[in-house]
């Protein structure tokens, strides 16, 4: 039985409840059955004693190093904002009891960060699991399936966006605009669906709102393999959005809702003079995997690793790939949308950065409305 620490007592951490299994990941813990919640952390109050009632957890700190030192729990998890994780993992993998750290995405705020937390964990021999949950999501991993299987011949490219919409005031934007904060998670799936980036075109505009990052973005991006990506993420509707699309020589999988759908080429029209001959789409069944708690199948995951019994899917490389996406964006705009080629060098912050150069400002009125 492994004692897991809780890091950030927050929406995440354990109140997220989108339906009856496990959403967040202290209920992944709970339910477990091969290890338990021995400690939690929180700098505010309310929600960590709601927590600990919630779960039955006594060792309840304000401070995670005194955490550390008096619960000694095999397994971090580290669900607060992302300016946090890095000094945060660093002490944990320190930490003599730690075997295991789960950190939520984004992994961190800079490259350099990221290097760190890689180096902090590799020197101590522990596991660093990034909580990039679509690779646990049964329907994205039939997509994959699919694909892998021939279902829509050669990839192409494809097509992704959101469109997010968060609740202002509510939304906190000190240090994460919807690169880092949403679109992390399609940049990850870029990153598993296509492979190694070769270099990336972008731009990452404020446009309206008022928070010091940007609410429009968009990029070009040509992977080794050859697949090439569009990539546009905005914060600029009062409505979600969300398009995943991969475009085959035969035919296209499509993410909605969530879901896969296949579509796949057939005959269509015939000019009758010419006998020239179109094809066109039309949608394929797909045997519809059994819904799962990503946040459990990751656990488990997390638990046979220790075990050896399984290797981490997102691993802190592959998280450090999907933010190297995110800051060749930013690179992008600070030289004028020019196209950046990979390894990414830049290992400050690239919020920072646009800002230092006047990119991103903060503004007192919300124009759009809210």
């Amino acid at each position: 039985m492994y004692d897991v620490a809780l890091i950030g007592t927050g929406r995440v951490g354990y109140q997220f409840t989108f339906s009856d299994r496990p959403d967040n990941h202290a209920t992944a813990v709970a339910a477990s059955g091969r290890c338990r919640l021995a400690a939690g952390v929180n700098r505010g109050r309310e929600k960590l004693v709601e927590f600990g009632a919630r779960f039955g957890v006594e060792a309840l700190y304000h401070d995670y190093r005194q955490m550390l030192e008096e619960s000694a729990p095999d397994i971090c998890i580290v669900a607060t904002h992302p300016e946090l994780h890095c000094g945060m993992v660093e002490d944990c993998a320190a930490a003599p009891s730690t075997r295991a750290i789960i950190c939520e995405k984004p992994m961190a705020l800079s490259l350099g960060e990221c290097d760190r937390m890689i180096a902090a964990c590799e020197r101590a021999g522990v596991l660093l699991q990034i909580n990039h949950n679509r690779r646990w999501n049964p329907e994205w991993i039939k997509a994959r399936e699919l694909l892998s299987a021939g279902a829509i011949g050669e990839l192409n490219y494809i097509e992704c966006s959101m469109d997010g919409g968060k609740p202002a005031p509510s939304w906190r934007s000190d240090n994460e605009g919807p690169l880092l904060h949403d679109f992390s998670h399609y940049f990850d799936m870029l990153d598993l669906f296509a492979g190694r980036v070769e270099w990336l075109c972008g731009m990452a505009e404020q446009r309206s709102r008022p928070w010091a990052v940007e609410d429009f973005s968009a990029a070009f991006i040509k992977f080794a393999s050859g697949v090439t990506a569009i990539a546009h993420g905005a914060e600029l509707t009062d409505y979600e959005q969300h398009s995943f699309l991969l475009s085959g020589s035969t035919g296209v999988i499509r993410m909605q809702a969530e879901q896969v759908h296949l579509f796949r080429s057939q005959p269509g029209e015939v000019e009758a003079d010419s006998g020239f001959a179109w094809r066109e789409l039309a949608e394929a069944p797909v045997e519809r995997p059994a819904a799962a708690s990503t946040y459990s199948a990751a656990l488990d995951e997390l638990l046979d690793a220790l075990e050896g019994r399984a290797a981490l899917r997102s691993d802190g490389r592959a998280g450090r790939r999907a933010l190297e996406m995110i800051m060749a964006i930013y690179r992008s705009q600070l030289q004028g949308n020019r196209p950046v080629s990979f390894p990414v060098t830049m290992a400050e912050s690239g919020v920072e950065a646009l800002r230092a150069a006047g990119h991103f400002v903060a503004r007192n009125e919300d124009r759009t409305g809210g």
